[in-house]
C-alpha cells in the first residue's frame, strides 16, 4: 500500500514526534510548517514552510497543487492537523486581540482547509484518514482557556460534522492527546499567573513528571490511526 502523510506543524513537539515516526515506517511525509524540522534531510520527507495563521497564504498554497500532487499516487492518505497554539492564556478581559485572531486561523481555519482540500483533492478510490489533534480543553470548561478551549471544541464538532456527512472512503476522528512535554507546554508555565490561573498546576505537572513524551504519544496516535475502525469513534483521547 503506498499510504501517505501529511502533517502540519511537523518542526517540532508532538508534530516533529509523528514524523520521525512515519519517516521510521518509510512512509512519504509532507510537513507544514513555519521552520523546517532537524530531523536529518530523507527522500521522502517533502517540507513547505508557511505560516498556517496566514489564511489567505494557505489558500494560495493549496491552489497551487503541491498537496494534491503529493496525494495524487497514494492509496491511503493520513491528513494530521497538527499545528495549534494556545496563546492567548488569559481569562476574558485580557486577551491580546492579535493572539486571538492568530489562535482563530491557526486553530480552527487551518485544519478546515487543509481537510477540505483533501477531501476535494484526493484520489477517489484512495482511503483518507483525517486526525485533528484537540484537547480535553475542547472537552472541560478551563478558567483562562475560553479561546484555546473553544478552537478545539470547534475541531470535534467538525470531526461529527465530516462524519455525518458520510463521504466514500473518510475517516475523521478528533483526539486529545494528553498532556505532552513540548515547546507548547513550555509556553503554557510561563504564563501570568495574574491571568491566567492554572498556570501552578502544569508547573507542578511538570516537576512532578506528569506529562507523557512527544515520542511515545505519537506511537499512541499514529497506531489508533492505523486501526481499521478509525473514525467510527469521533472524539478520542490516547489516555481511553
Amino acid at each position: 500500500m503506498n499510504s501517505k502523510i501529511i502533517i502540519s506543524g511537523h518542526s517540532s513537539g508532538l508534530g516533529r514526534a509523528l514524523t520521525a515516526y512515519y519517516l521510521a515506517q518509510g512512509r512519504a511525509v509532507l510537513g507544514l510548517s513555519r521552520r523546517p524540522t532537524d530531523l536529518r534531510p530523507s527522500e521522502i520527507l517533502q517540507q513547505h514552510l508557511i505560516d498556517l495563521s496566514d489564511s489567505q497564504a494557505l489558500i494560495k498554497w493549496l491552489s497551487d497543487g503541491m498537496m494534491r500532487h503529493f496525494m495524487s499516487d497514494a492509496d491511503e492518505i493520513v491528513l494530521i492537523n497538527n499545528a495549534g497554539t494556545v496563546a492567548p492564556n488569559a481569562v476574558a478581559g485580557q486577551q491580546d486581540a492579535d493572539a486571538l485572531c492568530q489562535a482563530v486561523s491557526l486553530n480552527i481555519t487551518a485544519p478546515l482547509l487543509l481537510s477540505n482540500h483533501a477531501v476535494a483533492a484526493k484520489p477517489a478510490a484512495a482511503m483518507l484518514k483525517i486526525a485533528h489533534i484537540s484537547s480535553g480543553a475542547g472537552r472541560t470548561a478551563y478558567p483562562g482557556w475560553s479561546v484555546y478551549g473553544a478552537t478545539k471544541a470547534a475541531l470535534d464538532h467538525h470531526a461529527r460534522c465530516i462524519a455525518a456527512e458520510g463521504h466514500r472512503h473518510v475517516q475523521i476522528a478528533s483526539i486529545a492527546p494528553g498532556v505532552v512535554d513540548t515547546p507548547m507546554q513550555a509556553e503554557i508555565r510561563m504564563a501570568d499567573a495574574g491571568v491566567f490561573p492554572m498556570v501552578q498546576r502544569f508547573q507542578d505537572l511538570k516537576t512532578a513528571g506528569g506529562l507523557s513524551s512527544a515520542e511515545d504519544t505519537a506511537t499512541v496516535l499514529a497506531a489508533m490511526i492505523a486501526q481499521p475502525q478509525f473514525g467510527s469513534q469521533r472524539l478520542a483521547d490516547v489516555r481511553d
